[in-house]
């Protein structure tokens, strides 16, 4: 299969049985955009503070799919506020946002024939995509390979395991026994001189899931 991307194999994960986040799983939607920013850190576009999200560089063509979120991060000017990108992400008129990176992922996925779009929603008005044994399996396996095997651990699959873990999507796929194993792997690496990227891309996304249960307290 095909070596995929961050937020690629984040959407393989995360979608239910009609290829959607669903409509109240906050933490997977919030984690789909933890993906893509993440993603677009480690291709060296944007700079992640804890209140803010700054452009530093032009969309590598490889993150081709991570353009509805590009262009909406430099029609802000220089920064975006991590609070004003999740309110307009979760919380305005409609999701047209979050459905745009979704579909721009899924549609990726789909032209690799690594899923399927299909209609999803009240009357079929969104639509969904349904990954494929073969996507499924290989992003499975890569994450076993990685964290609970001997070898070495790249930055990629430690961000999918941490937003996969905080947007309660390991447990299809994996053990109790293999997730308390993938943790505490995560954990020591956050732990050495070397895993400083790993703790920073932790406290990120912990920090994402924060900010959003404040924004809920708000909105409710």
């Amino acid at each position: 299969m095909k070596d995929l991307t961050l937020s690629q194999e984040y959407l393989i994960c995360a979608v239910n049985e009609k290829g959607t986040l669903g409509a109240f799983s906050t933490e997977k939607q919030v984690c789909l955009v933890a993906a893509a920013l993440l993603e677009l850190r480690l291709a060296g576009c944007v700079a992640l503070e804890k209140k803010t999200v700054t452009v530093t560089a032009p969309l590598p063509a490889e993150q081709a799919h991570l353009a509805p979120l590009y262009h909406y991060l430099t029609g802000g000017g220089k920064d975006r506020k991590l609070e004003k990108l999740l309110e307009d992400y979760h919380y305005s008129v409609t999701d047209t946002r979050l459905n745009d990176l979704l579909g721009a992922i899924g549609s990726s996925l789909a032209a690799l024939d690594l899923a399927r779009p299909v209609k999803a929603g009240l009357l079929g008005g969104k639509m969904g995509y349904l990954p494929t044994r073969e996507a499924i399996n290989g992003v499975v396996d890569l994450v076993r390979a990685e964290l609970l095997e001997e070898g070495e651990i790249t930055e990629d699959v430690a961000a999918l395991v941490i937003l996969l873990d905080k947007g309660k999507s390991l447990k299809p796929y994996f053990s109790a026994f293999e997730q308390k194993e993938m943790k505490e792997k995560i954990q020591a690496i956050g732990k050495t001189p070397t895993g400083k990227l790993v703790r920073e891309m932790v406290e990120y996304v912990e920090n994402l899931i924060s900010i959003m249960a404040t924004l809920v307290v708000v909105f409710s």
